[in-house]
């Protein structure tokens, strides 16, 4: 394989890792509002709870 081949290989390589890096901080940021929406809800639905108990 040529040097540019193996060059272009290596870039889009590592464009690809990139990617696949910044899809992973996404997740991790919609995890947090979603942990964060959840802790909400509990909040509102156990005086709910408490009432019916």
């Amino acid at each position: 394989m040529n040097v540019d081949a193996q060059a272009l290989i290596n870039k889009l390589t590592s464009n690809y890792a990139q990617e696949i890096a910044i899809k992973d901080q996404q997740l991790a940021m919609a995890q947090v509002q979603i942990d964060q929406l959840n802790a909400k809800l509990a909040e509102k639905e156990a005086p709910e709870d408490g009432k019916n108990a």
